[in-house]
């Protein structure tokens, strides 16, 4: 009898809404999960899921029982956090939830000198472009540009990132250069899109005051895509500052309109939840990735000195 591993598949089998789900994040066959739920069932004496071919939903019973496991493995999973920390040294999994963005751009460089040094501390990174649940998605520290407002959440700034509006030379050399925000209405603009909403309007200082400008998008997508497309010389694109930095000072994307850059309000976060006892393979993380893009990340601007290559 295992009824912990049984509880930690059947919690599994819940948050991934399907045995095959399941079966991918524990690493064992769809089959392994269902014979695994047959037992669980069968030595409680109750039905856990309705069952479709479609579909799985859960009984009365299933709510009951998922709503005390959870607690339950949480509280298991931070004894055993404890337990490996007395070995003197960080380790164990981490999951690590950020955009695909921030984990191209921050997170894969730097996790090359972390592996090294904590080659205990398995990671694990989690696409969050859509937004991430910490607690449910099992999330042992995210990156984010925006503040959470549940207050059960320890955040921490890892550093500034600033928009910045860039174009390819190339493209500033068959189109122009915009002198004003205003100048933006006659040229081609890539604009961010996620969670189905674009980004089309770009807010500036004008005379000390923050206004918003419409902006006509020739293309949408993930960061990623446009920084790919402005470096082709598609258009115009406004990124964060990680994302572009390099280019910039690479003379390959050429910064526009720095004098009206709104004040900065934009960073990166480390967030994790507030637990009475926080891992060492979390401090270390998040003290290490603070201290990497200081070294390394090109520091953002100051307002109104963007260098013009």
């Amino acid at each position: 009898m295992d009824p912990i591993g049984e509880l930690a598949v059947f919690v599994e089998v819940v948050r991934s809404g399907s045995f095959v789900g399941a079966s991918r994040e524990l690493g064992i066959t769809s089959s392994g999960v269902s014979r695994k739920i047959n037992r669980f069932e069968d030595r409680l004496g109750v039905r856990l899921f309705n069952r479709t071919t479609r579909s799985i939903s859960l009984t009365e019973a299933g709510e009951v029982l998922f709503e005390q496991s959870e607690h339950i493995l949480d509280s298991i999973r931070a004894a055993e956090d404890i337990a490996m920390d007395l070995s003197g040294k960080p380790r164990g999994q981490l999951r690590i939830a950020a955009s695909a963005a921030l984990s191209v751009g921050v997170i894969m460089p730097f996790l090359k000198t972390f592996t090294e040094k904590f080659s205990d501390i398995i990671t694990t990174t989690v696409q969050a472009d859509g937004g991430v649940d910490i607690m449910s998605d099992r999330i042992d520290v995210a990156l984010v540009f925006e503040r959470p407002s549940e207050s059960s959440f320890i955040i921490r700034k890892v550093i500034d990132d600033p928009w910045i509006v860039c174009a390819a030379p190339d493209y500033l050399k068959r189109f122009g250069k915009p002198e004003t925000p205003d100048d933006l209405k006659n040229h081609r603009c890539l604009t961010i899109n996620a969670r189905d909403r674009t980004t089309d309007r770009w807010e500036f200082d004008i005379d000390g005051e923050t206004k918003s400008f419409a902006v006509e998008s020739a293309h949408s997508g993930i960061g990623l895509a446009l920084r790919e497309a402005a470096l082709q010389g598609v258009g115009i694109v406004r990124l964060a500052h990680f994302l572009v930095c390099q280019d910039v000072l690479d003379g390959r994307l050429v910064p526009l309109l720095a004098q009206y850059a709104p004040a900065c309000e934009r960073a990166i976060y480390a967030v994790y939840s507030d637990r009475k006892y926080l891992p060492s393979k979390v401090r270390v993380f998040v003290d290490e990735l603070q201290e990497h893009v200081i070294d390394t990340m090109i520091q953002p601007y100051p307002r109104g000195e963007m260098p013009e290559v």
